[in-house]
């Protein structure tokens, strides 16, 4: 329960951090921001070494929650 909720907290405070990254720094102009391509590319890249390596300690977790939801 803690690890999940630290990883949460973790996760939005790295959402907040790429926000700016992503859709521009608000500056109050009323003109529409450009995208950035860099969140697609970092999670394409996460997928992609997902797909090649996950951490022992991941793959376990990953075997107990499959083994509980039979």
């Amino acid at each position: 329960m803690v690890l999940g909720l630290s990883l949460l907290v973790a996760l939005g405070a790295l959402l907040l951090r790429l926000n700016g990254l992503a859709f521009g720094d608000p500056d109050g102009k009323s003109e529409p921001t450009k995208a950035s391509f860099v969140p697609v590319f970092a999670h394409f890249g996460l997928v992609l070494a997902a797909g090649i390596w996950l951490p022992p300690g991941l793959v376990a977790w990953f075997q107990h929650v499959a083994t509980l939801l039979r």
